[in-house]
């Protein structure tokens, strides 16, 4: 069954007929009808024919929207003393992340822009355009007190996705702009030791150092 939405346009004599997928608009709105028969990506669905948005203002919409959590300082620990070994390591760099935006069609958009969107869109407090990693070596005291093998680390989650920027025309509908890009950024430092063989939970910085490391 299809559902017809008749918006009546501002001095207009007569109204307009909209027929659109059933998703969310950015103006928080959704209509509903019979699905295309190529759907467009799901960040951009619906947001062309939203008839409720403000002239002259911007909106971003995400596709490929990926996050990682990265492994940034590694440092590897032998204990078979069997008994209490307390020590001080350096954990070095094995890997280094940047936040960066960059535009591939239309013109840049603000960074600080696109990277707020980024963030607003996954959920995770970003850094802003240009930050990076600690490039040095992180140092880390310990004590354990099984046999095993340590791991000491340090890293981030990393968050990225290619943007799409839309224009409100006239205050009735979105189009495209024509500026096309992606970004990527990272959210704060996460820290911390593990044996391997300990059970941790899923979807943590550990888990990914287990899989990674142990």
């Amino acid at each position: 069954m299809k559902r017809i939405a008749t918006v009546a346009l501002a001095g207009a004599a007569a109204s307009v007929m909209l027929v659109t997928p059933a998703v969310a608009t950015p103006g928080g709105a959704a209509a509903t009808a019979k699905a295309p028969a190529q759907a467009a990506p799901a960040g951009e669905r619906g947001i062309s024919a939203d008839p409720m948005c403000n002239r002259g203002t911007h909106k971003l919409t995400w596709t490929s929207k990926k996050t990682s959590w990265v492994v940034t300082h590694r440092s590897v620990l032998e204990n078979y003393t069997g008994g209490t070994a307390t020590k001080t390591r350096k954990a070095e760099k094995v890997k280094e992340v940047g936040a960066s935006v960059k535009a591939t069609a239309g013109g840049k958009i603000s960074g600080k822009v696109v990277l707020a969107s980024l963030e607003g869109s996954v959920g995770l407090e970003l850094q802003a355009e240009g930050k990076r990693t600690k490039k040095s070596s992180e140092s880390v005291t310990f004590k354990v007190k099984k046999n095993g093998t340590y791991i000491f680390y340090a890293g981030t989650k990393k968050a990225g996705g290619w943007y799409t920027q839309w224009r409100c025309d006239g205050g009735t509908k979105w189009i495209k702009t024509g500026r096309v890009g992606k970004a990527q950024s990272w959210t704060v430092k996460t820290e911390g030791g593990l044996r391997c063989g300990t059970k941790v939970k899923k979807n943590t910085m550990a888990a990914a150092v287990k899989k990674k490391y142990c």
